[in-house]
């Protein structure tokens, strides 16, 4: 589904500049869920939004940035066809996760996981 809630996935090459725009949009994430009775902390994010901690007047790092310079990252982004350039995915995005920023992502060949 795209971001206008449209199910038939085209061909970027068939997208027109409105549709590529609308495409090109994305987000940072960070989500945090607090069980009280198990007393832990649940954190997830995607892009460079950071969770921190602040403990005994310290700040702990509590999620890690999904940014280009990561092997990890590296590896994935190039399995799926695209380059890191500049540090930037495929010389325009700065992070490697997002919500969003669709164009990136017509990938048919791999899974959602991928």
């Amino acid at each position: 589904m795209n971001i206008l809630g449209e199910t038939d996935k085209k061909d970027p090459k068939e997208m027109t500049n409105a549709e590529m725009m609308l495409d090109s949009i994305g987000c940072t994430s960070n989500v945090i869920y607090i069980d009280k009775q198990k007393k832990k902390i649940y954190v997830a994010n995607a892009g460079d939004s950071r969770c921190v901690l602040g403990k005994n007047g310290k700040a702990e790092e509590m999620s890690i940035d999904h940014k280009p310079d990561c092997q990890i990252e590296i590896d994935r982004i190039t399995k799926a066809g695209s380059v890191i350039t500049e540090g930037r995915v495929d010389g325009n995005l700065n992070l490697t996760r997002s919500l969003g920023d669709l164009k990136y992502k017509h990938r048919t060949h791999l899974t959602a996981e991928e």
